[in-house]
């Protein structure tokens, strides 16, 4: 049997291997080691069967009470959340994607904000060179984000593409979580 002693930090200072023929010896390791065991023994001993729980009246009534306590509050609790699970299960089941900018608005923070958390935790990324935001791959394949690309007609006739990365409802959801953590 191994333990260490602690410190006055918690980290360990001193470990001991202690065997049942090491308390045989008659020597003073050996008596302490039989101390210790005995000590064991004593506490073992002295902890409550279930047993004779079951058999106490008194001793069920006072667990059955703790325990119905616990489930009480936390039936309460989830009377709380509710609300907020439902608001939650509508955005991620609801259809079409917002811009970030839309979608910062939906989580009450600014855009600047949501496009600064999003870049910074491999959402979205600019290539090199590039004006535009891209989402990573493995956050379009959880469908959190989707590109739009559109064709705009230009005055002078011609047509430009434009790329926009948008916040599904999946995504949405799940940012509502991430970001309030």
């Amino acid at each position: 049997m191994t333990f260490a002693e602690k410190t006055a930090k918690g980290r360990p200072s001193i470990e001991y291997a202690i065997s049942i023929n090491m308390a045989k010896a008659r020597n003073e390791k050996g008596k302490q080691a039989r101390l210790y065991f005995i000590e064991c023994e004593r506490k073992a001993l002295e902890a409550v069967s279930p047993v004779k729980i079951l058999n106490d009246p008194s001793a069920m009534r006072g667990l059955l009470l703790n325990y119905t306590e616990k489930v009480i509050a936390l039936e309460h609790k989830v009377d709380e959340m509710k609300p907020q699970v439902e608001a939650l299960k509508r955005i991620s089941y609801s259809e079409g994607s917002l811009c970030i900018t839309d979608a910062a608005k939906s989580l009450q923070m600014k855009p600047k904000a949501l496009f600064s958390w999003l870049q910074g935790h491999d959402w979205i990324y600019r290539r090199v060179g590039g004006k535009s935001w891209v989402g990573y791959q493995d956050k379009i394949k959880q469908d959190l984000i989707e590109h739009k690309v559109t064709v705009v007609a230009r005055n002078d006739g011609s047509e430009k593409l434009t790329e926009q990365v948008r916040i599904t409802p999946k995504g949405l959801g799940k940012l509502s979580v991430l970001i309030s953590e």
